[in-house]
């Protein structure tokens, strides 16, 4: 495959400054809103919520901006939304969500990299993001040019189906493998990208690429049949599984969900040993003090910790999986380039 073109990228940063591309086919403005306010949907704007209330450590009565470099709506804000809602009460300070949405999340990870390294910026990360300079043309960052904070989830997705095509169990789905069966993408190489090649690997299929920007949108095509498949995540895929508006194949976990138990892993089905998740977590701007990510990243820590955010996470879809400061700096590093090679061997199926 080649890589997607994003020789206007910095032009389009320099332009939109706080202002996102659209998701979908569609362009949309970001959404602005404190974290504990609902998400909005795409073009409008989130309720005001109360300010936090005040602690004692650096964020303390301070307005924090974290950056999720895909629409409202999807897995990503989902999750980041939900444990920043915990985040605010735990620090004492509001955190203002900011999707910054385009590029395969690059549009809005290079605004985090032009970000003062003060301490009150942050942004959504997640598996596959410090490769975007190798995966995606005109990438203005690299690896080195993030700070790692911390990892607060690991998300399996789950493999769903149209209603108009007609597969309603993984023998099907394998069936439809032929090369022109299409099989939405949330976002190009991203970690949508690798599932479908490891799928692919395991059962000896083939699907045809369709990317979006962002699993919100490939919901949408699924649920109308101009998708017939897609992995969404948990969190985007239950209101359409439960409103009978898409079938659900099985999910990508070495074991079932809470979220959703009825729904049989890959591996259960057939395939030992398939397993496929999608790390969650944060990164700062290069030269942030490191006593405050630590302090981020400890909050973070508590947070996973607590019983009433950990039930709230299971409704909403997200498998809490928290990697602490320390560890995360080698996980981090590790990761980049396990996803690298991957990428290297791959790129051209």
């Amino acid at each position: 495959m080649k890589r997607k073109s994003l020789a206007l990228l910095m032009a389009a940063v320099m332009m939109l400054g706080a202002a996102g591309c659209g998701s979908g086919k569609t362009e949309e403005p970001q959404t602005e809103a404190p974290a504990s306010a609902p998400a909005a949907d795409a073009g409008t704007e989130a309720d005001a919520a109360e300010p936090a209330a005040s602690g004692d450590g650096f964020y303390a009565g301070k307005t924090v901006e974290m950056i999720v470099p895909w629409a409202a709506g999807g897995g990503a804000d989902t999750a980041c939304r939900l444990i920043c809602s915990y985040m605010e009460k735990e620090l004492g300070c509001t955190i203002v969500i900011n999707n910054v949405t385009g590029g395969g999340g690059s549009i809005g990870l290079a605004q985090l990299t032009g970000a003062d390294a003060d301490g009150l910026t942050y942004a959504y990360f997640a598996n596959t993001d410090s490769n975007g300079d190798i995966m995606l043309e005109g990438v203005p960052y690299t690896v080195d040019d993030f700070a790692p904070v911390c990892k607060f989830a690991a998300d399996p997705h789950i493999i769903l189906a149209s209603n108009a095509s007609g597969i309603t169990d993984l023998d099907g789905m394998i069936a439809a493998g032929d090369g022109r069966t299409l099989w939405g993408i949330g976002g190009a190489w991203t970690h949508w990208d690798f599932l479908k090649l490891e799928f692919e690997e395991a059962t000896g299929t083939s699907y045809k690429r369709l990317v979006y920007d962002g699993g919100a949108a490939v919901i949408t095509d699924i649920m109308n049949g101009d998708c017939t498949v897609g992995t969404p995540f948990v969190s985007e895929a239950l209101s359409a599984i439960d409103a009978g508006e898409a079938v659900p194949i099985a999910i990508t976990s070495a074991e079932r969900n809470e979220a959703c138990p009825d729904i049989p892993t890959v591996a259960e089905l057939g395939y030992d040993g398939f397993e496929s998740t999608m790390w969650r977590g944060f990164v700062a701007p290069v030269g942030t003090p490191e006593e405050a990510m630590r302090e981020f990243a400890e909050a973070v820590g508590t947070v996973c910790e607590n019983t009433e955010f950990q039930q709230a996470a299971v409704q909403a879809g997200v498998t809490v999986d928290y990697t602490d400061y320390d560890a995360f700096q080698d996980f981090y590093k590790e990761n980049h380039e396990s996803v690298k090679t991957y990428y290297e061997t791959n790129s051209d199926m």
